[in-house]
């Protein structure tokens, strides 16, 4: 009985509010196309703060991994006697560990072989980032110095400790050795080894200071 007696314009303004509910249900194109316009804008802000944060994180990476190497090669000298070189082919990211005098510095072998073994260590920095002789070609053009040529000198350590570079045209040896690394298109970051005590560090070839030998 309560039902039937209800007043017909309440009933009437129920059903009218309940059409409403239903209709606003879904979203129009207008609001969709606004919506997804806000997520192009975002992702476009976003993406390339997002990709130089990986790419530092990459380069990051990488220089953790020379020092580390490095610090193989010296240890690797040291405990079996004779001189370990690290060495590189400017243009690309790959690296080797054997001792000074093996034959497997004249030939480039195969590119991707990582080698984990007590007397030879061979592998590649993280993605895109590479070697380079020069400073200015790393950042400038993006091209490093070339990419198909053979290893490069990187540093030899010697059983007693210290290091060396490769030799000058009167026969003296080259106490430091300096090289970079990076990404093509960004800043490198420098690797340099003292003669006198073996030691390796990295500095920013930007900063002057740092940059002294």
């Amino acid at each position: 009985m309560a039902a039937a007696s209800r007043h017909p314009r309440s009933v009437a303004l129920g059903r009218r509010a309940a059409s409403r509910a239903v209709r606003r249900a879904g979203y129009t194109l207008l609001e969709l196309c606004a919506v997804m316009a806000l997520i192009v804008i975002l992702a476009s802000i976003a993406i390339p703060s997002y990709s130089g944060l990986m790419a530092g994180a990459r380069v990051d990476a990488a220089g953790d991994m020379v020092l580390a190497r490095m610090a193989d090669a010296r240890s690797m000298a040291m405990e079996q006697g004779t001189p370990f070189r690290f060495g590189f082919i400017p243009g690309t990211g790959r690296y080797q560990i054997a001792a000074d005098d093996s034959p497997l510095w004249q030939n480039a072998g195969s590119q991707g072989t990582t080698i984990d073994a007590k007397d030879h260590v061979a592998g590649e920095l993280p993605q895109d980032v590479i070697f380079t002789t020069d400073v200015g070609a790393l950042a400038n053009s993006g091209g490093g110095s070339g990419g198909g040529g053979g290893w490069h000198m990187g540093g030899v350590f010697l059983p007693d400790g210290m290091a060396r570079g490769g030799f000058n045209p009167d026969g003296t040896t080259i106490d430091d050795v300096t090289f970079y690394f990076g990404m093509p298109g960004r800043a490198p970051q420098g690797v340099r080894v003292r003669g006198l005590t073996g030691t390796v560090r990295l500095f920013d070839p930007a900063d002057a200071e740092a940059n002294q030998p």
